[in-house]
């Protein structure tokens, strides 16, 4: 229902508002109107295309080729070199980044999750993400479809004693490559508003306001009330029993900072009063940080990818690889990912190595109140004292280079793109220079009992210190498991979707 206030402000009521319409929103708002009598509210400061039937899908976010780079938030922020920026980013679309990632749906280590502490097993986790892949429609590249860059890259991996496997897909897996499980049925990238709210579309309980930004949640002592919206020159309020935050890493923060929820002594500095003081809001911040090795494709290569072209899609990205660097956790700490991209130079080749067990923590923080402005976002990468980040880094590159030195991947590769990739004796600091991210943030409002440690939701996903404010996405990942993050967060959406009905 919406109504016209006094003050011109536009009123929307529902039983369960959710605030971002991205990965995790589309999953609990899809659960809970199958699942439940509950209307529901869906708020996306991005735009809605509508089901997958409508046709009105940009054609860069349904092909899973190759990443597109619209909708983006234009979120950056300082590499391990604060004068180098990065951007840092993430999706401004009804299926957030489900409608613009690589695809690759790996899964992680069952011990990545039971630092979590939530009430699962190993098993119900399992079969979490087995239905959310199911949704997802992923799939496995067979090896007759790998382009002839990524069948040279895998066969370097096993020349390199990396075990050929197939359980990327499997909690239990080891270290091994081998084709990547995909979201991607006939090419097209299947996001989880595809997945989730296209068969939820026809019910009357549901309404999505797109191109609507959220201002604030207003609290009344423990209670949230209503959320402030923005949509273009209009002002909403939208009033609910029961509010999620599925903003993201990024933006469910923002969200709770703006609303006087987070530390208070940052809130006065920024004229926010201060709600509820927990100190752990913005911080905890980590993603899996990466180095690469940048070529231009040799000639041969040139000849494959462009005959490979003619007949079918190119993907940029389908193989990957989990390796245990000197000193690591078992089983393994390293993604290798190679991937191509067609640059205005021509076919780039790039052997990136990502570490999966982060020490390193940073922040996020407003700069100011307004919602339209983007925070100062620091993930501190390569900063722990020990050190261990980078050095797992330098066990992964020195790896990627012996599969450049191959004899299935050397004749592919012709000249190094950067000083980096041309040196084999890199110092720390060109290590440093170089590393970037594998675009999975996480752990801003971390799950845990104990606020004045830093926790900001509980196991239930609930917000401490309030009655009816719960965030389900990304940001409540205490520890960043070793996956991509597509589809656990949909399988840890799948399991706290319950505790609001």
């Amino acid at each position: 229902m919406v109504s016209t206030t006094k003050d011109s402000d536009q009123r929307v009521r529902a039983d369960v508002a959710i605030l971002g319409g991205g990965t995790a929103g589309a999953v609990v708002a899809g659960r809970l109107l199958a699942n439940t009598s509950l209307s529901v509210v869906v708020v996306e400061a991005g735009p809605d295309y509508g089901s997958f039937d409508s046709g009105r899908w940009p054609r860069e976010l349904l092909d899973s080729a190759t990443l597109p780079d619209t909708h983006d938030w234009g979120y950056r922020g300082p590499s391990a070199v604060p004068s180098r920026e990065l951007a840092f980013e993430r999706a401004r679309v009804i299926g957030g980044c489900s409608a613009h990632n690589g695809c690759s749906q790996t899964v992680g280590h069952a011990a990545d999750y039971r630092q979590w502490r939530l009430s699962w097993t190993d098993e119900t986790l399992a079969g979490l993400m087995k239905e959310g892949a199911a949704r997802l429609r992923v799939r496995h590249y067979s090896d007759e479809e790998l382009t002839p860059f990524q069948s040279a890259a895998m066969e370097a991996m096993i020349d390199c004693g990396i075990p050929r496997t197939d359980d990327l897909d499997d909690l239990f897996g080891g270290a091994g490559c081998g084709p990547s499980p995909v979201n991607n049925p006939g090419g097209v990238r299947w996001n989880s508003a595809f997945a989730y709210l296209d068969p939820v579309r026809g019910e009357s309980r549901l309404r999505i306001i797109d191109r609507a930004l959220v201002d604030r949640l207003e609290l009344h002592g423990s209670t949230a009330r209503r959320a402030h919206v923005l949509r273009g020159q209009e002002r909403l309020l939208v009033e609910a029993d029961r509010f999620v935050l599925c903003a993201g890493t990024y933006g469910s923060p923002e969200i709770l900072l703006r609303s006087g929820v987070g530390p208070a002594d940052e809130l006065r500095a920024l004229d926010v009063p201060p709600r509820l003081d927990l100190p752990g809001v913005g911080r905890n911040l980590h993603d899996h940080p990466t180095l690469e090795l940048r070529f231009a494709a040799s000639d041969e290569l040139v000849r494959r990818l462009t005959g490979y072209e003619r007949l079918r899609p190119l993907p940029d990205e389908q193989v990957i690889g989990k390796t245990l660097s000197a000193d690591g956790q078992e089983p393994y700490d390293l993604h290798l990912l190679p991937w191509t991209t067609h640059t205005t130079d021509g076919w780039a080749c790039v052997l990136p190595a990502a570490c999966l067990t982060p020490r390193s923590r940073g922040t996020l923080r407003l700069t100011t109140r307004d919602p339209r402005s983007t925070p100062m976002i620091d993930h501190a990468y390569l900063t722990d004292p020990e050190g261990a980040d980078l050095a797992v880094l330098q066990d992964g590159i020195d790896m990627c280079r012996r599969m450049a030195a191959s004899a299935a991947l050397a004749p592919l590769l012709g000249t190094p793109l950067d000083e980096f990739s041309a040196d084999p004796q890199a110092s720390e600091a060109a290590m440093g220079a170089s590393a970037a991210h594998y675009w999975h943030p996480v752990g801003t409002c971390a799950i845990g009992s104990n606020p004045s440690a830093g926790a900001v939701v509980d196991d239930s996903g609930r917000v401490h210190g309030t009655d009816n404010l719960w965030v389900i996405d990304a940001s409540i990942m205490p520890v960043i498991p070793r996956a991509t993050t597509n589809l656990p967060v949909v399988a840890l959406a799948e399991h706290l979707v319950h505790t609001l009905r």
